[in-house]
């Protein structure tokens, strides 16, 4: 497919913030993690991690992250819905991972089910991440996992790939529990 208009990635301005939270909301709708005014937060500390996608002067796509303790988080990112399935995330992405290595070693981001192939294919590794109340669940009832690091009420543990059924599968038998993949990718 050819295009009639530049397409590019750039840092966001704040000229570009609004819209690029309406393309979350659009997008992500529910499933949406954090609030336009905790990003704009984050946005104001760290503008070289919110990144959008232009078509033109269109804004169509928008990645969004910020540190944490010891790698970069990917913390929202969403590509209208006109221009799915045209590599426009994957380019977000690889953008996202330049920037990330001036200074990081290790990228995260908690997938949706639905886009876990999106991030297998950009070559980062899962694990699973659980969270819940000590009261509900005691650590003892996931010994069966093979436990990569523990804390009160979260657990990572090693998978070898992701499988929505057994994702499932666990939702139902600990349903006080939240059940996600987290992927990371070392730089």
């Amino acid at each position: 497919m050819t295009l009639l208009s530049e397409l590019k990635t750039m840092s966001l301005k704040e000229k570009n913030f609004e819209r690029a939270m309406n393309i979350l909301d659009n997008e992500l709708g529910k499933e949406r993690v954090r609030d336009s005014i905790f990003l704009h937060n984050k946005f104001k500390e760290f503008p070289q991690f919110f990144i959008g996608i232009f078509l033109g002067k269109d804004l169509v796509g928008v990645i969004c992250g910020f540190p944490r303790e010891d790698y970069l988080l990917i913390s929202e990112i969403a590509v209208d819905s006109r221009f799915h399935g045209r590599g426009f995330g994957k380019r977000l992405v690889k953008t996202f991972e330049e920037r990330a290595k001036i200074k990081y070693n290790k990228i995260n981001v908690g997938a949706q089910d639905k886009v876990i192939d999106f991030y297998d294919s950009l070559g980062y590794k899962p694990f699973l991440l659980i969270q819940f109340k000590k009261e509900d669940h005691p650590l003892s009832e996931f010994k069966y996992l093979k436990i990569i690091k523990s804390s009160p009420g979260i657990i990572e543990a090693e998978v070898k790939n992701c499988n929505i059924k057994i994702l499932e599968k666990l939702r139902k038998k600990y349903p006080k529990a939240n059940f996600q993949y987290i992927f990371t990718k070392e730089l």
